[in-house]
């Protein structure tokens, strides 16, 4: 008997110092949990599952609980944590332990949770069966502690579980989140209150469906709750982070109200840069950098040269931290974003821009590839072919160059965009792909300006007049300029189509609302008629005659001088040729 004792307070003695180990909070937390562990298995070498079972499995689940907090060879330890819970629940089975199990359960699901691995999607499954198993035994009246800690996870689980109800799912996390709110309040858990209100905020800004504004507001109101608790003075890292979410969630925000709503993100983003620097937290200081850059391209509000260049200087920032070698991903997104503001500047060195914006999107491609990114890399592919499509060229040669390479960027991006599931961006970029063959020069014209007459009429499949107006009337006004150059003055086929394209366009662009675009279809159109034979050729030179006059008034509000020395010839010619009729 005196044996008996011995051994097993000599396991009782392992077993309390083991606790005492993983409980203490000073000095070296990794080295405490090491020892804990040696405790755990020393009292294992005493305990046995035959004679004393309930203490055998306590002391395998408190070191399950050990190995899980243990941070080197992660993967590893996460495994004998898993093995240590499994092994405990052999003893804990009748309704006697029921609570022992609910524990046990819930530490096995923390893991399942903390697992890495090519397939998550089983260990997601195997850690919500374990916490739905807590749930029978925690209950909001007799466990509300642990019921709510059980909830909340439950709603961080629901987050990362892979379903083909996105929305289904994340409703199920809101509501986990609600429950676990019954029991904590901001008097009595203050911390796991603000937690839970953090964690609600972000279900409700990622929430897909179409309440999105509504959505978006719940989320900042959850964000501002959290931040009753998590202020500046007390938690300053947290109060940073969910300023940050929280100006993510203003970015977002549709609305006649989306205007002041990316102003209250700046806001956001620039209260946290007062906490994350680049020289503690260059990570979080980098991405809301980029995020600030993206919400000054976004803001309609101001001088808009200015805020593009601010958001310039945003990017670049960013891109001191995320480079190439060791962010690819996060210097893509950024390099990317920077290019599309080069495009979009309205005021300075134009040309020099366009040709910083190709810089840009050529750099990207290395990252997004067909392969890996296939939208990623036609969006890029897209924006590089417009780029091209504008930059001004040195000479015709340049010109020629420029053409074939928007080209062959439209093609690829066309080998991802296709008119069912990506019908604007399939439409847009067949639009685009045909001016630039409406413009090459090559050995055999004709077949170029049958291509492009080809890509116009694939984009009208999808611009229709009813719905997309402005995109159809510019397709109509190229579709004609590519029937004039086709008919080379002659054939009267394709000028009566040039004539009913450029007719088409102009019931939509008119003086007030495309001056440029209704000058130039003007002129074309009075091109068609002077050439047209078919018919009253008196009729047609005065049609003509008509059109060159109201090209020459938009030339001139424009101040376009070579178009009106051009277009005054014009209508003398026509003048002449009516005179000579006449006579």
């Amino acid at each position: 008997m005196k044996d008996d004792n011995e051994w097993r307070t000599a396991a009782d003695t392992q077993y309390t110092l083991g606790m005492t180990y993983r409980n203490t909070s000073t000095g070296d937390q990794q080295a405490n949990l090491e020892q804990a562990i040696a405790c755990f298995q020393r009292a294992l070498n005493l305990y046995s599952l035959q004679t004393t079972p309930i203490e055998w499995a306590r002391t395998q689940q408190q070191l399950g609980m050990a190995y899980r907090g243990l941070m080197h060879d992660r993967q590893q330890y996460l495994s004998k944590a898993l093995a240590a819970f499994q092994a405990s629940l052999e003893v804990f089975t009748s309704e006697e332990y029921a609570v022992d199990r609910a524990q046990t359960q819930y530490e096995l699901a923390l893991t399942y949770l903390q697992m890495l691995g090519s397939n998550r999607r089983p260990l997601l499954f195997k850690a919500l069966a374990c916490l739905q198993s807590c749930l029978e035994v925690y209950t909001f009246e007799r466990f509300p502690e642990p019921w709510a800690q059980t909830q909340y996870n439950l709603g961080n689980l629901y987050c990362l579980l892979p379903t083909d109800d996105r929305y289904a799912t994340l409703r199920k996390a809101v509501a986990c989140y609600e429950s676990a709110l019954r029991v904590y309040t901001p008097e009595s858990a203050p911390e796991e209150w603000a937690m839970t209100q953090y964690s609600l905020a972000n279900v409700y800004a990622f929430l897909p469906g179409g309440e999105r504004q509504t959505n978006l507001e719940r989320s900042i109101t959850h964000y501002q709750a959290a931040l009753q608790v998590n202020t500046y003075e007390l938690h300053p890292d947290l109060w940073a982070n969910t300023m940050q979410s929280m100006g993510n969630a203003y970015r977002n925000m549709p609305g006649d109200e989306s205007e002041a709503s990316l102003h209250h993100a700046v806001d956001c983003y620039q209260a946290a840069l007062s906490i994350y620097t680049r020289e503690h937290m260059p990570l979080d200081w980098a991405s809301i950098y980029t995020n600030l850059g993206i919400t000054y391209n976004l803001m309609s509000s101001g001088n808009e040269q200015s805020r593009l260049e601010q958001a310039v200087v945003c990017f670049r920032a960013a891109l001191e931290v995320y480079t190439r070698e060791f962010y690819p991903s996060e210097w893509a997104k950024t390099t990317n974003m920077l290019g599309l503001t080069y495009l979009d500047m309205p005021e300075g060195n134009e040309q020099s821009q366009l040709r910083q914006a190709i810089i840009c999107f050529e750099a990207v491609l290395d990252i997004y590839t067909f392969a890996q990114h296939p939208l990623a890399w036609a969006n890029v592919h897209y924006n590089l072919g417009h780029v091209y499509l504008l930059v001004q060229p040195k000479d015709n040669q340049e010109q020629q160059a420029n053409l074939q390479k928007a080209i062959i960027s439209f093609e690829s991006a066309l080998q991802v965009y296709n008119r069912k599931d990506t019908p604007y961006e399939w439409a847009r970029t067949q639009s685009n792909l045909g001016n630039a063959y409406k413009d090459v020069h090559s050995d055999d014209p004709e077949l170029h300006l049958q291509q492009a007459l080809s890509c116009y009429r694939a984009a009208l499949l999808v611009y229709a007049r009813e719905n997309m107006q402005d995109e159809w009337a510019a397709t109509q006004g190229n579709l004609g300029q590519t029937y004039w150059k086709l008919a080379r003055g002659t054939h009267q086929g394709y000028l009566e189509r040039a004539i009913a394209s450029f007719e088409e366009s102009l019931q939509i662009q008119t003086y007030e609302t495309a001056l440029l675009e209704w000058s130039q279809n003007k002129y074309f159109l009075g091109q068609s008629y002077a050439n047209l034979t078919r018919g009253d050729q008196q009729h047609n030179i005065r049609q003509a005659l008509a059109c060159y006059e109201a090209a020459l008034r938009g030339f001139q509000a424009l101040h376009l001088p070579v178009q009106i020395q051009d277009v005054q010839q014009h209508i003398q010619q026509a003048r002449e040729s009516l005179s000579r009729d006449l006579a």
